[in-house]
């Protein structure tokens, strides 16, 4: 693993600490602003020296804050490297994979940080655990302040900010919640609903890790799609309020469960199942082991697991669905492995966090 990324290993990351706003449902909250600079072609049309000298004058800016963290060139990146910084949401495949210059920078909080040469120019994020937009926005308003004391962004009076794709022309600003929604994806009907209703108030419903990901571990990603004609604050509200709405019906229908005799013994059965696979399963998949702990962790959450002898705090359980993806799972580890391998390491590893004894 890349040295500088050590740092970013010790500790799980802030935005997935326990005790955020909804935490029992919001993961994370996420806000990510697109700024281009004046009178520069955008990444896609830029030529390699022109790349590299923004990468270099943003690396230079970088250097200049308090507190900064790794400054970091995706070309050097082993593929588990890569893996552990999209499973972190600092970076996007399509910075990892461009062929131009590119620079992924990260305060050492891990909460804000920036994408250079992705899409656009910069690409500034800020975190929050739970449902905080709020503090997510400030913390990228705060980067993008610094760049914007030596960066000219580009502006149009008309527009507002110009992007290199003309769907986040506008403010520019994503703001995007992780929800974590295993009671509303087991009562399919409820789920479909609430995901057209998504689509109708004009909010896009990805994958954990963005655009063009699965819905692995019922895990979900609901963010604005108009960026166009709205405020920053007309944009995270709307954002807030539909997530406010899915943390009511994920927690009503958990109450549904845990009252309704019928579906209270499917998920008794289902959590029995859940539970003998992560403890006698030699190998586990990225995959099984999410839908696993995803049904524990429901299960743990409205108080069903204890019957089963199984005790397990739902934020453990949670951290543990991060840890056990392929970047964090080689980087802990220390060793890069092929897919069957990792199988078998996350087996183990989800038996010892968990307190089973090793097969």
């Amino acid at each position: 693993m890349d040295e500088r990324l050590a740092t970013l290993l010790a500790s799980d990351p802030a935005w997935l600490q326990p005790g955020g706003p909804m935490s029992d449902v919001v993961v994370s909250s996420r806000v990510r602003l697109a700024r281009n600079v004046v009178q520069t072609a955008f990444p896609q049309q830029m030529k390699v020296q022109a790349a590299d000298d923004l990468a270099a004058a943003a690396s230079e800016c970088f250097r200049e804050i308090g507190d900064a963290g790794p400054i970091l060139d995706p070309r050097s990146f082993q593929e588990s490297d890569a893996d552990f910084v999209v499973e972190r949401n600092l970076a996007t495949r399509d910075l990892i994979t461009a062929e131009r210059p590119t620079v992924l920078f990260c305060r050492a909080d891990g909460l804000s940080g920036v994408m250079v040469n992705e899409e656009d120019h910069f690409r500034i994020q800020g975190f929050a655990a739970g449902m905080d937009v709020g503090a997510a926005f400030e913390r990228a308003q705060e980067l993008e302040n610094h760049l914007g004391k030596r960066f000219d962004f580009a502006v149009s009076n008309q527009f507002g900010f110009l992007t290199s794709c003309p769907t986040n022309t506008g403010s520019g600003m994503r703001a995007s919640l992780m929800l974590h929604l295993p009671a509303l994806s087991r009562a399919k009907a409820p789920m479909q609903r609430a995901l057209h209703a998504a689509r109708s108030s004009s909010l896009a419903v990805r994958g954990v890790h963005g655009e063009g990901s699965r819905a692995l571990g019922h895990f979900f990603q609901i963010s604005n799609q108009r960026t166009l004609g709205q405020s920053d604050v007309e944009q995270l509200k709307a954002v807030s309020t539909f997530g406010e709405g899915l943390c009511q019906h994920e927690r009503s229908t958990r109450e549904i469960f845990r009252k309704q005799e019928t579906g209270g013994q499917a998920l008794r059965e289902d959590l029995m199942k859940a539970l003998e696979m992560v403890r006698d399963s030699k190998t586990l998949s990225t995959a099984e082991a999410l839908q696993a702990l995803s049904t524990l962790r429901l299960g743990s959450l409205i108080d069903a697991t204890d019957a089963l002898g199984f005790a397990c705090p739902p934020d453990r359980l949670l951290k543990l669905c991060f840890k056990l993806q392929p970047g964090h799972l080689q980087a802990h580890l220390g060793e890069v492995m092929a897919p069957e391998e990792r199988d078998v390491a996350r087996a183990n590893l989800v038996r010892r966090e968990l307190g089973f004894p090793s097969n």
